[in-house]
């Protein structure tokens, strides 16, 4: 059994617990932090409805939450922002109270491509409190990089790789709104993108590198382009603070990077990120084209799902973060299998017969 921490009880923080809800019995959740004064002082089941760890009571910072437990947690399962100098206390502090980290910060998938400084403190600071951190999702941390490079060991000699994605992005919480850029107009929103306030989707950058890095694939730039939608009715954007949004604000943002070698595209990611997406005769999918020895082509159908999938990685990490060795941890370097969910061991049924067809099995003891 890991213990865990929940920092964030918004909307990741609350389809994790839907996920512990049915599954994984190996993680228990013993505390949860969050700093909406809203918030404070709720129990798990009153703010999120969900109930296995639903008496848990909601304080708002690590050292309330460490002083009302007995014992020292496992892991902190962090969910709040995704700019690095947004979290960097957070993280630090997790740390050094001794905890193992996993975020859902998009920035914390590979912190070192972009942001060295960062990396090198919380590497430091988990090396010397004997724990580990990282940071991982569905995307970055699945649909970017750990699915194409599962695919890949299919095949050989890789030249190319291209990644697409759509999904309906409705109930996004207001971290990603306000780094994403949906509901402004489109004037403020290539504006923001030229000041650096908007980045639209974290994490492309850093998904192309580390596939370039494990196929041997050389690239010498990337670039990113955003395309953007507006809609002449109004469009509910499912998050209580943005509300329905009204005709000409962007409800849907396409975004490209193409990681390029002396001119010449190799890898490329094409993200569709959309408020009711359907609307817009748009499929949600996920679809993955390796050109190698052997063409890989795959599609997921629906894809999968942006915060519910995170979700799901997150609580499949809990397990592995917390046996790794200790610093900064690339969630590539995880086993791909993740948390065993269960306790269950199979072997041959010795007390019947097998036969042509057809093998008995029983729990391991």
């Amino acid at each position: 059994m890991k213990t865990a921490v929940l920092f964030g009880v918004g909307a990741m923080g609350g389809r994790l617990l839907r996920v512990l809800e049915a599954d994984y019995p190996s993680v228990e959740i013993v505390a949860a932090i969050d700093i909406d004064a809203a918030k404070v002082g709720r129990t798990l089941a009153d703010v999120t409805g969900y109930q296995r760890f639903g008496s848990v009571k909601i304080v708002g910072d690590l050292a309330t939450a460490l002083a009302g437990i007995s014992g020292k947690p496992d892991v902190l399962v962090h969910m709040t922002e995704s700019k690095p100098h947004l979290i960097r206390e957070q993280l630090l502090d997790a740390l050094n109270a001794g905890l193992n980290v996993v975020s859902a910060a998009e920035s914390m998938f590979y912190p070192g491509l972009r942001y060295g400084e960062f990396a090198e403190a919380l590497d430091s600071a988990a090396r010397a409190n004997g724990v580990s951190i990282t940071g991982t999702g569905i995307n970055p941390g699945f649909s970017y990089d750990v699915l194409p490079l599962v695919l890949a060991r299919g095949t050989s000699a890789v030249k190319r790789l291209t990644i697409h994605r759509c999904i309906d992005v409705t109930g996004t919480g207001p971290g990603d709104i306000e780094h994403v850029g949906y509901g402004l107009t489109p004037e403020e929103f290539n504006r923001r993108i030229a000041n650096g306030r908007v980045e639209g989707h974290m994490g492309a950058p850093e998904s192309l590198t580390r596939i370039a890095d494990a196929l041997n694939l050389e690239i010498d730039e990337i670039t990113e382009a955003w395309d953007l939608e507006t809609a002449d009715f109004e469009v509910d954007s499912g998050d209580p603070t943005l509300g329905i949004l009204p005709p000409g604000r962007v409800i849907g943002i396409t975004q490209r990077a193409r990681a390029l070698h002396q001119g010449r595209e190799v890898l490329s990611t094409s993200l569709a990120m959309y408020y009711q997406p359907e609307k817009f005769n748009l499929v949600e999918e996920d679809r993955i084209e390796i050109d190698g020895a052997m063409p890989v082509k795959m599609s997921i159908k629906p894809a999968m799902q942006s915060l519910f999938g995170a979700a799901n990685i997150m609580a499949n990490t809990i397990v592995p973060l917390a046996e790794a060795g200790p610093g900064l941890v690339s969630p590539l370097d995880l086993p791909t299998g993740g948390t065993v969910r269960g306790v269950l061991r199979y072997a041959v049924d010795p007390s019947r017969q097998t036969r042509p067809g057809y093998l008995p099995v029983t729990r391991k003891v």
